[in-house]
Parts: structure tokens; sequence; C-alpha cells
């Protein structure tokens, strides 16, 4: 991308060993119509089966790639954090998409009016079994309750990030801490009621979401500052969460997603 072109958003990519996930992003973010003024930044974390190779091959004028070795997602998210040259940065990473081809467009839209520094949206999420459920977003005001919107459905302003960066010491939440901290900036937020993404969920596993609970502790209680009894009402809340989506999957899929078909 040419260096005079002033650059709206940057979309960052992270990905190890995943190359059919890299190339669902490739065509998702090539599918876009109605927009040019974005980046693609792709951080590759040192891949040996053939992404690494996928990505720095990457010929689109407005795709950027580097292969090397990192210290987990977040870090490869704070290499893509410091490459981005976006007003706003999106994090859409192998095997994430668009949720169509007109979301870059109209969000780009909104963005450039200059008023907002937050953007968010519901998300899509895949399950296995080639099913979309639609995932509404909670809402910025539940916070303190945990990542309330899927991170691929959010733009955050960069120069209001400035030298914030994902805290490495987190495996899992660390996008909630991000995002935490960014709020507690005070922006200008605006939450869009549509799908802005599909985020795929097979892989997900029950030992990420116990440690991502620990996670989501530390942060309630360093970054927000949240009371202890605050904090014991929340994880009651997640643990009748977790049994509910354990014990009774279907029952929790009513009562958390909107519908569901197949794609």
């Amino acid at each position: 991308m040419p260096k005079s072109v002033a650059l709206l958003v940057s979309i960052i990519t992270i990905v190890r060993n995943d190359s059919p996930g890299l190339s669902r992003t490739r065509a998702s973010i090539a599918a876009q119509v109605g927009v040019s003024d974005f980046e693609w930044v792709v951080v590759d974390g040192a891949s040996t089966d053939g992404t690494a190779q996928l990505a720095l091959g990457l010929d689109e004028a407005y795709a950027w790639a580097v292969s090397e070795p990192d210290k987990g997602i977040f870090d490869a998210m704070n290499k893509g954090l410091a490459r981005a040259a976006g007003a706003f940065v999106l994090f859409l990473n192998a095997g994430d998409s668009f949720a169509n081809v007109d979301v870059l467009s109209r969000v780009s839209k909104i963005l450039s009016s200059n008023t907002i520094d937050f953007l968010y949206g519901d998300s899509l999420e895949a399950f296995a079994g080639d099913r979309l459920s639609y995932k509404v977003a909670q809402g910025h005001d539940r916070l303190h309750y945990g990542m309330f919107a899927c991170h691929q459905s959010m733009y955050y302003r960069r120069s209001l990030i400035g030298d914030q960066r994902y805290d490495p010491r987190f495996r899992i939440a660390g996008d909630y801490c991000f995002t935490a901290q960014f709020l507690l900036k005070n922006p200008r937020v605006l939450r869009l009621h549509e799908a802005l993404c599909v985020f795929d969920l097979t892989g997900a596993s029950v030992v990420n979401k116990r440690r991502g609970r620990e996670e989501n502790w530390v942060i309630q209680r360093d970054v927000l500052r949240l009371s202890l009894p605050r904090r014991l009402i929340i994880r009651g809340a997640y643990l009748v969460s977790a049994l509910l989506s354990g014990r009774f999957p279907k029952f929790y899929k009513m009562l958390r997603f909107r519908k569901s078909y197949g794609y």
C-alpha cells in the first residue's frame, strides 16, 4: 500500500500452522466490496507446515506479512499492532472472516465520520457440524462480567491505544484485558446490532475455558478493581454458565444464541 494513501483500517491476522484458516481469511478480505483504504498485516509464528510460505507469498497490494518465532498469541498480536498504520485496528485471525462482503465498507463509512473511537457488534460463531449460530453482543456496560462481544467484531482507534499492548501474562483472556484497559480511557463507543464477523469455535476446549475464567478473575481484580464480593458473584455466574453449557448444551444455546443455520 503506498504511504501516500491514508489508511482507515488495519486488519491484523496472526497465524501458526494453519494454512487453510489463513486462506479462508484471505478470501474473506479479498471479497470485501466498496472499500480500499485498508491494509492486511499478517504475523506468522514461524510455521513449519507451509503456512509461512503462504503468508510470505501474499501478492495483494494491501498485504504485508512476517514470519518469525513469537512468545504466544498475544505477543504476535503486539507485533501486528506495532506494524499497523491504520486509524483503526481490527484483529481477524486465521480462520475468522467477515460476516458478509460489505461489512468492511459499511463499518468504514461509520469510522470515517471521526465521531467514535470504538465500534463493535454481534457475531456468527461456527460450531462443529457446519452450523452457524448468531451470538448477540452483551453490551460494553457488562464489561465487568467478561468479554462482552467477539474480539473479531471490535474496531479500536489506534491513536487512543497509544503504547498500550496485550499483556503476555495471559494465555486466554489477553483480549479481555486489552479491551478493559482501552474502555477505561472513556472512548466514544458505538454498538451495531448486526453480525460483523464469523468466529470459528470448533477447536475451543474446556481446559481453555477454565483457564480463561481464572485469568478473568485477575483482570477483574487488578485492572477493573472490582471488590471481592463482586468478583465472587461473577464467579458464581461463570459456574452456572459452565454447568448449563456442559450438561444442557442445547438449552444453553437456546438461551445464548438468537438463531442457528447451515453454511
